[in-house]
């Protein structure tokens, strides 16, 4: 990676005590507030958001990796801010993808992550549960998928919203009208689906949708990537072979999507490259956005790309080259 960019990385995402915030437009650099909801189904909500608290660093886990975030703390005295919700990949949790879902808070975002009924993790607990590893159809027939197809993520997602709008402190701080969907492997599937990958779940808050190494066949097969009315960032790896050749080339999800769309595809890495197993080592968010330098384009891109489609902010990332990346490719209009 080219030095000036790296440097540019460790810039955006360097630790410390977050820089001064504008509360005009909640610009600026935040800590990481967190505080836990729960749904009336019994399902938790792990939810981070712009605070001015200190952060403090949470337990460790077996790797080594931890949370650094404000617990329960008070939301910064803001305008408000983007809702993004974030789904999990299949067996995956909530707390999966902390180096993206922090950092969405420190960046003016109210990031919102249900534990969907394959969770193998569960917010607050410790064991693992591989027996909640269930699906509705196989992944390997894809045009037996339809619009009952795991519902019960649509369920839940819009749960989240409700819950999120109706909490006293969250309420004065997200604008659950604006709302970015965000989602890894079965949890990307999700995210498309509420933007009208499934018509019968399109939700109109939904803005914007960052598809992490998604499940799209089921879409594609259907022919209905194209009826997708708002923008799409698809997110790939190199070595991420199940998912990411789904997304590529002209029959690939991004190439049969309308625009605004973009593609990152990221040198090297598996389809587990935005999970908490790519920081594994290192103490922290911010340590792992130093020596992970995907970690850092992940993060990068998906706040570039939700700060233009949700803030309207001007985004020269998203029309760059790539550097650092296997491929971009990107198409507005």
């Amino acid at each position: 990676m080219p030095h000036l960019l790296y440097a540019l990385l460790l810039a955006a995402f360097a630790a410390g005590l977050p820089a001064a915030a504008h509360a005009a437009d909640c610009s600026g650099r935040f800590a990481a507030g967190y505080r836990v909801l729960r749904l009336d189904s019994g399902r938790q909500v792990a939810v981070w958001y712009p605070t001015a608290a200190e952060e403090k660093r949470l337990a460790r886990s077996p790797n080594g990796f931890a949370a650094r975030v404000a617990r329960d703390a008070p939301p910064a005295s803001c305008p408000r801010v983007p809702l993004v919700l974030f789904s999990h990949g299949w067996g995956g949790c909530a707390l999966q993808s902390i180096a993206l879902t922090e950092e969405l808070a420190r960046h003016g975002y109210v990031v919102a992550a249900p534990d969907h009924a394959d969770a193998t993790c569960a917010i607050g607990a410790d064991e693992v549960n591989l027996g909640r590893m269930r699906i509705d159809k196989s992944f390997l027939d894809p045009a037996s998928w339809n619009d009952r197809s795991e519902i019960g993520r649509l369920h839940d997602l819009r749960a989240v919203i409700r819950r999120v709008a109706a909490d006293p402190q969250l309420a004065r701080i997200a604008d659950t009208a604006r709302i970015g969907a965000a989602g890894h492997s079965l949890g990307g599937y999700a995210a498309i689906g509420m933007a009208g990958g499934w018509p019968a779940w399109k939700t109109p808050e939904v803005k914007a949708v960052l598809a992490l190494s998604p499940y799209v066949l089921p879409f594609m097969v259907h022919g209905t990537l194209a009826r997708l009315q708002v923008p799409v960032m698809y997110q790939g790896a190199a070595l991420d072979f199940g998912m990411t050749t789904s997304l590529e080339g002209p029959q690939g999800a991004y190439a049969a999507s309308a625009p605004p769309k973009f593609f990152v595809k990221l040198d090297g890495g598996t389809h587990f490259e935005w999970t908490n197993l790519l920081c594994a080592g290192t103490p922290d968010v911010a340590a792992c956005l130093r020596a992970r330098p995907n970690a850092a384009l992940i993060g990068l891109y998906a706040t570039a790309f939700f700060d233009r489609f949700l803030k309207g902010k001007p985004g020269e990332l998203l029309s760059s080259p790539g550097s650092g990346l296997s491929a971009y490719r990107f198409e507005m209009r």
